[in-house]
This record gives structure tokens, sequence and C-alpha cells, in this order.
């Protein structure tokens, strides 16, 4: 017995054209889509010393004032992001562009203003949890408390 395969209908390609269509734009709306938190910190990293105060700007967000030792967050939707940093009376600005692994990043005020590699100022931010585990209490009963009721 041998086996007949119809010729493909228009019907046909129309439905996969839509399907195809349909992941497409999945896959575009994730990587557009996808929320970050970019930790700004302005604290000593090396040699490098912490700045007395900062203003800090990403995309068209209000600015961030940041003192020494300081720690703040931006949350932002997309990968491409205008970064501007003001210190001292001086002023970098850089395209940043977050990899679409990461969640949060962390980005070192100092170290960026050096300029040093992306590599050294820019670190995946992880988010530690601490379990606290529960401790019973063992409960103590008095055998004469029912006649004190």
């Amino acid at each position: 017995m041998k086996l007949q395969f119809k010729k493909p209908t228009k019907t046909f390609y129309i439905r996969l054209i839509a399907i195809l269509i349909i992941i497409l734009v999945a896959i575009w709306m994730y990587v557009i889509g996808k929320q970050h938190n970019i930790y700004i910190d302005n604290k000593d990293y090396g040699s490098y010393k912490a700045f007395s105060w900062v203003d800090v700007t990403v995309d068209k967000q209000e600015p961030l004032g940041l003192a020494k030792r300081d720690r703040d967050v931006f949350t932002v939707v997309n990968q491409t992001h205008k970064f501007k940093v003001e210190a001292d009376g001086e002023t970098k600005e850089v395209k940043l562009r977050i990899p679409l692994e990461m969640k949060n990043v962390i980005i070192n005020l100092p170290a960026f203003m050096a300029g040093l590699d992306q590599a050294e100022w820019m670190s995946e931010f992880i988010i530690e949890t601490v379990s606290v585990e529960s401790q019973t209490e063992a409960i103590v009963t008095d055998d004469t408390a029912v006649f004190f009721e």
C-alpha cells in the first residue's frame, strides 16, 4: 500500500504564516518587555573612592541623588538604556545594554567614572534570601492550672 499526500492548500499556508507571526511577536514582546532593576552603588571600589554627592539619570526618569555609601534602584523596561552620571563637576554618559539573562544589575559609580571596563563596573546583582527556620517551643503545662480558672 502506497501513501499519498495531498498538495498543501492555500489555507494551510495562511495558517502556517499566522502561527509564525504569533511566535515572532511573542519573542519580540519578551525581549522588549522584560523588566530590570538597575542598582546604583556609590561605594568605594578598590582604590577608587566614593563621591560625596552624585546625580544619576537613567533614560528619562527623575534624577537620583546619592551621597557617599548610598545605594538606590531604577526599575526599567527594555534592554538598552541611556545612563548619565554627574559627579564632582564631571558628566559622563553612556548607552547601557543589559544582557537578556540578567534581571538585576548593579553599577558601581566610582569604577564607572574612572573609565574602567563595563565588566568591572556592572555585574549581576543576586538578591540573597534568608530563611528563618521555625523553632518549636516546648509548651509547659501545669497540672494545677485547672484549679485556677
